[in-house]
């Protein structure tokens, strides 16, 4: 069992303070548990293997899967409930958005990543196993676009960059710098997916 340091989040919102304590990850069990406004919250996740807390966001982050393998990815507000799901064996990814479940089936994902307020990427891998394409979605779910990667480059894996929607390229030997490093991040045009290359990604 591992117990994480106590997450104290105070949130004023007139006199009544919202606190979210006593975060206990019980890798044996696989489950999380908290206290939160007084109440308890816990939930059980098969083969879960990572949780950690984000006291900024206020959620709880897992990840789920065989063997350590990333294979589920799933966000967890303070009360409990699921924000976002990826399930890369069953190619769905989920998440709510104005009360409501918004789901989307993608083949062959690779990587999803929720960007609150902006927009949802997806990568997704071609039958060849070899290529790579980002997918974008509205957070009511419309589709947004479609992108390829950029030439020379391989999507790698989804990340930020000066709070921006990126994705991390490897462009091997040929688009490595002086000392080496051939991993660049892209950042992502949130209206029609356009990519530019913005930074060396550490």
């Amino acid at each position: 069992m591992g117990l994480l340091d106590r997450i104290t989040n105070k949130k004023q919102s007139g006199n009544v303070k919202k606190v979210m304590e006593n975060f206990i990850w019980d890798n044996k069990k696989h489950s999380v548990s908290w206290l939160y406004e007084g109440k308890r919250i816990e939930r059980t996740i098969n083969n879960m293997f990572f949780a950690s807390v984000n006291e900024q966001k206020k959620n709880v982050y897992i990840e789920a899967g065989k063997q350590y393998s990333q294979e589920q990815v799933y966000i967890l507000s303070f009360e409990g409930e699921c924000i976002f799901e990826c399930d890369i064996l069953q190619d769905k990814v989920c998440w709510k958005y104005q009360n409501k479940r918004i789901k989307v089936d993608c083949k062959k994902i690779v990587d999803a990543q929720l960007y609150e307020g902006k927009i949802v990427l997806i990568i997704c891998t071609m039958p060849n196993q070899v290529d790579k394409k980002l997918q974008g979605f509205a957070l009511d779910g419309a589709f947004l676009f479609e992108v390829e990667q950029p030439k020379g480059y391989c999507f790698y894996y989804l990340s930020s960059l000066e709070n921006q929607p990126s994705v991390v390229c490897d462009g091997g030997e040929d688009n490595s710098d002086g000392y080496g490093r051939s991993m660049w991040h892209f950042s992502v045009d949130i209206k029609n997916g356009d990519l530019r290359k913005e930074s060396l990604a550490y």
